[in-house]
């Protein structure tokens, strides 16, 4: 299979929008810590929020939250879950914002589908373009170096470049295939360097590169 596009990605989270919503229900504990950081009501872009566990805890911590996703079945799940924030249906590499709209804003898993370097880049200057000076972004990708066998199985080779992936969803008796640039150590700092952030903080959780990117005051 060659290197999907941006729709593409987006169509196979429809496919199994209800199913990947039952499987993810639990939130990440940086973004947890990451809501309790932030300033009281502090407005947050939740990017690729998903079917909204992420979203649920800015709000439950009194944050304004405005999520954004490509795919149309997740936005109708998360709109049901956390009828008290703002979504909208939109696109990583220009996102429906003007500039310096957000204190805060969370890219959690959603950096890695995007298929080519160009793309990466153009959505981490996305982010920190909506950033205020001093706000603050945090942003997760999947390891090269994946230690869980569940993340592991059944993927193969998307393209000429071996961290490029197609990652199977088996739901129904049916494959739906997830496509991921697995980053390697230090290629997610780099991206956020030349994307015009600072790393503020950056380290390894379990299968995946953590980072918090700072727009400077």
């Amino acid at each position: 299979m060659s290197l999907p596009t941006r729709g593409d990605v987006a169509r196979a989270y429809d496919a199994i929008a209800a199913e990947y919503d039952r499987s993810r229900d639990r939130p990440w504990p940086e973004v947890v810590e990451f809501a309790k950081s932030l300033p009281p009501r502090a407005i947050v872009a939740d990017l690729g929020c998903g079917s909204g566990r992420h979203a649920r805890v800015f709000a439950a911590e009194g944050h304004r939250v405005v999520g954004l996703d490509a795919s149309a079945g997740l936005l109708e799940i998360v709109r049901r879950k956390v009828p008290q924030a703002a979504f909208v249906r939109g696109d990583l590499c220009g996102l429906p914002f003007r500039d310096s709209r957000f204190p805060a804003a969370v890219a959690v898993a959603t950096i890695h589908h995007l298929p080519s370097e160009r793309e990466r880049l153009t959505a981490m200057r996305e982010i920190a373009r909506v950033l205020r000076p001093g706000g603050r972004a945090l942003v997760t990708v999947w390891s090269l170096r994946q230690g869980s066998e569940e993340k592991r199985r059944g993927s193969r080779p998307a393209g000429a470049d071996p961290r490029d992936v197609w990652v199977p969803w088996r739901a129904g008796g049916e494959e739906v295939q997830r496509f991921y640039h697995l980053f390697e150590d230090g290629e997610l700092p780099a991206l956020i360097l030349a994307a015009g952030l600072r790393v503020a903080k950056y380290f390894r959780s379990a299968d995946n590169y953590v980072a918090v990117a700072e727009r400077d005051g």
